[in-house]
């Protein structure tokens, strides 16, 4: 019997990430993307969705670390590509992250859809080839044309503090 999705999440994928480098300060789960809205006065989130993993490098510019890739998950018996599409709708609606980069998986291979070309990996690879936060580091700063050790990388490492802050609401 295949493993569920959330099976193939704990015992497949966290264990290589984990062996890959990606420390649990680096992962987020299940972060929920979509656009703040007004209700009746009251601030409510509009989600379209959560991703699997959003995966995070740090800077010294900073005390956040910059979301470089989502990362989607599906059950062991699914393809790799299964969840692309998903994480690429993600990836679109996640232009607040800046994330280059969406991943599918199914545990045991990954591909890689790079949003700057439109381009695909064009053969799954193995979850032992899954890149290190170091890999997924230098193609981000590629992709968008940054380094993320220079000063003008400091707005992308500084958290957010939210709307509430910038705006009065009558």
């Amino acid at each position: 019997m295949a493993l569920s999705e959330a099976d193939t999440r704990t015992q497949l994928i966290d264990p290589i990430l984990h062996a890959r480098g990606w420390t649990e300060d680096l992962i987020r789960r299940e972060e929920t993307l979509g656009t703040v809205e007004i209700v009746d006065g009251q601030p409510r989130r509009q989600t379209h969705g959560r991703t699997d993993y959003t995966l995070r490098v740090k800077t010294a510019a900073g005390p956040q670390p910059v979301a470089v890739a989502i990362l989607e998950a599906k059950s062991e018996d699914k393809s790799p590509t299964y969840g692309l599409d998903q994480a690429k709708v993600y990836g679109t609606e996640a232009k607040r992250l800046n994330v280059p980069f969406v991943i599918a998986t199914n545990g045991h291979l990954w591909t890689l859809f790079d949003r700057r070309s439109a381009k695909t990996t064009p053969i799954p690879r193995p979850m032992a080839d899954f890149p290190t936060p170091q890999e997924l580091r230098d193609a981000y700063e590629d992709a968008v044309r940054i380094d993320l050790t220079s000063p003008a990388a400091k707005p992308l490492a500084i958290p957010y503090r939210g709307w509430k802050n910038r705006i009065t609401i009558p």
